[in-house]
């Protein structure tokens, strides 16, 4: 897989090409819950790793802002294409965790 699609292709939860984080960073993974129930005005205990965008109500609108949050709160660039496929919070950290390790590389 070539680097170029690799940051293309993002935050994709499946398929060859996707790179599964066996060991998520938990410093991530808190980060981003936390952004999650700030942008959602939830319970900071409401959002788990396991809660799905249905579960706390989380439309495309509400998804599109989501994003916003985190490019901010991580500094990095979310694909927009990538981003649709993404339906729960352990899918988001794997692939913020993703973006985050190119963005350093």
């Amino acid at each position: 897989m070539g680097n170029g699609e690799f940051k293309r292709r993002g935050l994709v939860r499946s398929g060859p090409n996707f790179a599964m984080l066996e060991c998520m960073s938990d410093d991530i993974l808190q980060r981003v819950i936390k952004v999650v129930a700030e942008a959602q005005k939830l319970p900071i205990e409401k959002v788990t790793v396991d809660s799905t965008f249905e579960e706390l109500a989380i439309d495309s609108l509400d998804g599109i802002q989501l994003l916003f949050h985190l490019e901010t709160e991580f500094d990095i660039n979310i694909p927009d294409e990538s981003a649709r496929q993404v339906r729960g919070i352990k899918e988001l950290a794997e692939g913020v965790e993703n973006l985050v390790a190119q963005k350093n590389a």
